[in-house]
């Protein structure tokens, strides 16, 4: 009953996270343990900087998958389509599913966690010593729940169903000197959205991250950064390095502290293809990976 009790804990505190708090989303950001905010050189920066599409020159598709904590019914999505325009379309998905006998299939769809971004970066400073640029991301939120099984267990009684949405606004930077030295800042939900109405209403967790990156040389990039939740008493500490083997392949690395957490990945780079993988562990839960294909348009 105590090891029964002690996972119900566990899995409430894993799933009432809300999906507009996960800072893991994309290869990149799993193998360097969330150390990307000032390492903005990839189309993957929409997720955790979106200041990084000034470097968008050219039609670009990511799309990937990966089961959170290893668990195949917590699954986590993402598509993200950039333009030469320096603008980005992106869709996030992170669902929760459970076996069942409410569909002809056994698999009930318990919960849904939806962002649909549109993204755009800005230069406003770019010369031979240094470069400054800003991002947006306008994200609809959205999120579904299924009604309640009720006392007998297919349904009759239960709660209903529920569906919120709610608007929320991310706000990135980015600055570089001597392309050495770069700084990055990035906020989630700036504009503190919140779901329900009255006394269920929730606001929405905001979150920033700082970092700093230091290139010592073209083919290696070390990031130090931090990430908080505002409003709580908590600060995560990142690490992350990622070098560049040959024009083909990339290895990154990356630790955090509070919790404590490893990271490891590589990226293969074929022509206008690029196939990505990570691992992140975690304390206590099973280990977290993602892959992921770019595809590039000339």
């Amino acid at each position: 009953m105590r090891m029964y009790i002690f996972l119900l804990f566990s899995f409430n505190l894993i799933l009432s996270q809300s999906f507009s708090n996960f800072s893991f989303s994309g290869s990149k950001t799993m193998g360097m343990a969330g150390a990307v905010v000032s390492d903005i050189d990839d189309i993957e920066s929409v997720f955790y900087n979106p200041s990084g599409l000034v470097h968008s020159n050219k039609y670009s598709v990511i799309f990937g998958s990966s089961n959170l904590y290893d668990l195949s019914f917590l699954s986590h999505e993402f598509l993200s389509v950039s333009f030469p325009n320096k603008m980005a379309f992106s869709i996030q998905q992170l669902s929760t599913d459970s076996k069942g006998s409410f569909n002809a299939s056994g698999l009930v769809e318990l919960s849904k966690e939806s962002m649909i971004s549109i993204s755009q970066g800005f230069n406003l400073l770019n010369d031979q010593n240094s470069t400054l640029s800003v991002g947006y991301n306008i994200n609809a939120l959205i999120f579904s729940q299924r009604g309640s099984a009720g006392p007998t267990g297919d349904g009759t009684s239960g709660l209903p169903g529920s569906k919120s949405n709610s608007l929320g606004i991310d706000l990135g930077i980015h600055a570089s000197l001597r392309n050495k030295i770069s700084f990055g800042a990035f906020v989630k939900n700036i504009n503190n959205p919140a779901i329900g109405r009255g006394s269920t209403q929730t606001h929405l967790p905001r979150r920033m991250n700082l970092g700093i990156t230091y290139n010592p040389f073209d083919a290696l990039y070390t990031t130090f950064a931090f990430e908080r939740v505002l409003g709580e008493d908590k600060t995560s500490f990142r690490f992350g390095a990622e070098y560049d083997l040959n024009n083909s392949l990339t290895i990154r690395s990356g630790i955090q502290m509070n919790p404590n957490r490893l990271g490891l990945g590589f990226c293969y780079n074929v022509r206008n293809l690029e196939l990505s993988y990570s691992l992140l562990t975690h304390s206590i839960l099973s280990s977290s990976s993602v892959m992921s294909i770019r595809v590039n348009f000339e």
